[in-house]
């Protein structure tokens, strides 16, 4: 195979940038053309000679991937062929290659390479690097932009933030880069930010990603949510090297990654890369906002006379075709994609001749005020023509989809005009464009746009049509169950499910999830994921929400009174709910009129719903937590995983996802996951719930881990009420969550009548429970017993619970010691803590809750030990 091509069939028409692949290995040039396809038009050489011709053939490529080490001629020698020939030395050529050496590297450099990557290829960065060179590429095929903007000023060097907790590190950098640049440095996250956040913020920012208090991930995080620091390009320098964390540096906004160690040949040429293409897109944004502020200076001045509609006062045709180019402009720089959409009046001929002009006129401008009214933050809807409108629109976090916007407007343009005391109808069909997937030039999208509206003039009045028809079937899947749930809640459709939680040590029912389900006449029973993602655009989420919340607290409050509390109910918030004051108000009305109490209930959250807003979710949750309700972190390790919001949320529970739980038996990656989920919410103080338990062995292990309560098919599927009454009232223990090597616990008191009540407190938590009146009688006990977790009381005849524990620490070293006592005189007990013959001190007459929870973490405690030993 000497050349590959793809899509040759309309090579002609492709104005996708062109990439030349170079490889002698087909598997190779398969797997990088896959990668790529998509989104660019590739050619491809096994051999340098080959690779020649076709970099030399017109049209050239934009940008060579290029193997090192191929027979005949590798690829240092293609690379100086390509450089010494006027005709190919301005393409760009990136190594793709298994040669990872420093020296390999910078030979590659000194001969004009523009960037290295090594193989086995990681997608998102071959993407990422590709996209930055061809966008260099670009801008350096327009001389005088390039000229203006590319050259920094000597006399003020670029400045660059180096951010490490190692000093060493901050130096190595220091010295390598001192005599290009002006170096910043930070020894933390905190740190790092408010030098961004300061007067005279970095050009470049590199990253440490492993860093105490703030990790880098978060302070990348921070950078990015600003308008000014979402400018200056973040470049990872960390050991970190697998495929899912730098994926999440990207998303995060991180510009590139350097691998510890690193070449600081390497170092140089990713930072030269990235100021020069930041510096190109801060000359591209402000040349942009001039040209807005001249147009907007122009506007005003000759509004009525050039730009403006003389009746709507909407922009015009002209304007509307600035707006296009700029809106299109704007997207190739951020890469936010909008629509397009074509807009016409059904019907309209009959109200002018019927009516006359002055009224059709009228109602124009009441279809101007209407649209606008929809997008109040816009200024580009436009009136085109005669009936004609034209609508552009972003799709910024948070807006609704453009079908659901489109069907808006539809709605609003079908409520009936008001012309001199008569109702009149007129509807409204519109044709949807989408950049860049229906064309990538204004005049392109405008036709594809207006081509879109005639396919929607032809299905009848008040219709919707995108260019691209799988857009337009799913548009009409969507608009059909919006309407169909809003009046879901009128209709009853909407249920609650419940699916019980079940502690691992007692076997006992601890809490329920309440899940909704929708009943829907025609699809049938429609699980939250079908549904809720479109309730949460559109805001039908809240009144949903607020359904639920009453509805379990109602349901609650019915078990209550038949005696079949379940511990907590936790009922799911999405984002946008949390995002709103309303929720608190919620949860306080739902329990105001069910009268349960506020500890009954659980909110259960993602760390994804609350990152999306950050403030407002804070205060929200610590508004829940001061009404006495519980909080639940659900998902946890699926998303974006922050150690350092974890402890900020003050959260009770933590909830281990499902994907991990499935297969943890098998997977030792997930079963290592889900060990180190368990530990860090215990060494946290939250209560771990495993979600999607399904089998015994799954239950046994998880109560290896010591793991507190689990949730899943094992148990029960989620049931509605009524099963779930029924369930609660006849429910007894399954098999693995309370049995198999109970732990022993040793109970030591003179007093009979304290010894019963313990063990009545703990009949349920599963511990084989020895009973002593003396010390003499524990230790005989111990003797004979393997003893998890002692607890003695302190005044007794003879021997003291010090001095019991004193030998018990020498005689039984992994036993907890723990003592209950309302021996008031603490200077013995003291000295014993100190000496680490205690763990823990509980006071008479003890807190339930506080005594139960405590012993299961001497347990846990002891587990630890036993496991370490082994």
């Amino acid at each position: 195979m000497s050349e590959i091509t793809s899509a040759q069939a309309t090579e002609q028409a492709d104005d996708r940038p062109r990439i030349l692949i170079v490889d002698d290995v087909a598997e190779n040039l398969h797997a990088l053309m896959s990668i790529l396809r998509d989104d660019y038009a590739i050619s491809a050489a096994t051999g340098g000679e080959k690779a020649l011709e076709l970099a030399r053939r017109q049209p050239r490529p934009d940008l060579i991937l290029l193997d090192i080490q191929m027979p005949k001629m590798d690829g240092y020698a293609v690379l100086a062929a390509l450089k010494i020939d006027p005709a190919t030395a301005e393409i760009p050529v990136i190594f793709v290659t298994a040669l990872a050496e420093p020296a390999d590297e910078a030979r590659g450099l000194a001969q004009g390479v523009a960037d290295y990557i090594t193989k086995p290829v990681n997608p998102d960065l071959l993407k990422t690097r590709v996209k930055n060179q061809l966008e260099l590429q670009r801008f350096r095929q327009r001389p005088v932009m390039f000229d203006i903007a590319a050259h920094a000023d000597p006399a003020h060097p670029p400045s660059v933030l180096v951010v490490d907790d190692v000093p060493e590190n901050i130096h190595e950098l220091l010295e390598a880069l001192k005599d290009e640049y002006r170096i910043m440095v930070a020894g933390s996250g905190i740190k790092a930010l408010e030098i961004v956040h300061g007067a005279t913020p970095p050009d470049l920012v590199l990253l440490d990603v492993v860093m105490p208090e703030m990790d880098g991930y978060e302070v990348c995080r921070r950078i990015k949510a600003t308008p000014a620091g979402n400018r200056i390009p973040v470049i990872f320098v960390t050991v970190i090297g697998t495929t899912e964390e730098k994926v999440l540096g990207f998303e995060l906004g991180a510009a590139d990654y350097i691998t510890k160690p690193f070449d600081i040949d390497e170092v140089k040429a990713r930072i030269r890369t990235h100021l020069e293409l930041a510096r190109l897109r801060r000359f591209l944004e402000d040349l942009v906002a001039q040209r807005t502020a001249m147009l907007e200076v122009s506007e005003e001045k000759y509004r009525i006379l050039a730009h403006r509609d003389g009746l709507t006062g909407l922009p015009n045709r002209a304007l509307f075709a600035e707006l296009l180019a700029h809106a299109i402009l704007h997207a190739n720089s951020s890469g936010i994609q909008f629509a397009l959409l074509s807009l016409d009046l059904d019907n309209f001929k009959i109200i002018n001749e019927s009516l006359g002009h002055h009224l059709g006129d009228e109602m124009l401008i009441e279809v101007g005020r209407r649209l606008q009214a929809l997008l109040p933050e816009s200024d580009a809807v436009a009136r085109i023509g005669g009936d004609e409108f034209g609508v552009i629109l972003g799709s910024g976090e948070g807006m609704p989809g453009v079908d659901l916007l489109a069907q808006r407007m539809i709605d609003a343009v079908a409520e009936p005009f008001l012309l001199e005391g008569n109702r009149v109808y007129v509807g409204v069909s519109i044709g949807i464009a989408l950049y860049p997937a229906d064309g990538k030039e204004a005049e392109i999208l405008q036709s594809n746009a207006d081509a879109a509206l005639n396919q929607a003039k032809t299905q009848g009045r008040g219709s919707l049509r995108f260019f691209s028809p799988e857009f337009t079937d799913r548009a009409k899947k969507r608009l059909t169950l919006e309407g169909d749930l809003r009046l879901a809640l009128d209709r009853q459709e909407l249920l609650l499910y419940y699916q019980p939680q079940v502690d691992l040590i007692n076997g006992q029912i601890v809490g329920l999830e309440a899940l909704v389900r929708w009943q829907h006449p025609e699809r049938g029973m429609m699980l939250p994921g079908e549904f809720i993602p479109l309730a949460e655009e559109t805001g039908l989420v809240v009144q949903l929400g607020d359904w639920v919340l009453s509805e379990a607290c109602r349901q609650v409050k019915q078990w209550s009174d038949a005696g079949l509390a379940a511990g907590q109910t936790a009922v799911n918030i999405s984002a946008v709910q949390l995002s709103r004051e309303h929720l608190v108000e919620s949860v306080k009305m739902a329990l105001s009129q069910t009268g349960i109490a506020p500890e009954q209930l659980e909110i259960e959250i993602t760390e994804k719903v609350v990152m999306a807003d950050r403030d407002q979710s804070f205060k929200a949750l610590a508004d829940l937590k001061a009404l006495g309700v519980r909080i639940s972190i659900d998902d946890f390790g699926t998303g974006y995983s922050s150690l350092a919001l974890l402890p900020q949320l003050e959260a009770n529970k933590l909830k281990v996802d499902a994907a991990f739980v499935r297969d943890m038996t098998t997977n030792i990656g997930n079963a290592l996951i889900v060990k180190a989920i368990i530990a860090l919410g215990h060494s946290l103080g939250l209560e771990i719930i495993a979600e999607g338990v399904e089998d015994q062995g799954q239950a046994r292990y998880l109560r290896s881990l010591q793991c507190d309560v689990m949730q899943g098919f094992f148990v029960s599927p989620p049931l509605p009420a009524e099963e779930m009454t029924r369930f609660l009232a006849s429910f007894s223990p399954p098999q693995a969550a309370g049995e198999s090597k109970a732990f022993t616990l040793l109970l030591v008191d003179d007093e009979p009548s304290v010894l019963s009540s313990l063990k009545r407190l703990l009949r349920r938590e599963n511990y084989d429970i020895l009973i002593a009146n003396s010390g003499e009688e524990a230790l005989a006990l111990l003797a004979e017993h393997e003893v998890g977790v002692i607890l003695t009381d302190q005044r007794m005849p003879g021997m003291s619970g010090s001095e019991l524990l004193a030998r018990v620490r020498k005689i039984h070293p992994r036993t907890v010691r723990m003592v209950l006592s309302g021996y008031t005189g603490l200077d013995s007990l003291t000295e014993a803590i100190n000496l680490g013959e205690i763990y823990k001190f509980i006071t008479k007459p003890w807190e339930e809750v506080e005594l139960v929870s405590t012993l299961r973490d001497a347990f846990r405690h002891y587990a630890e030990t036993i496991g370490a030993s082994h």
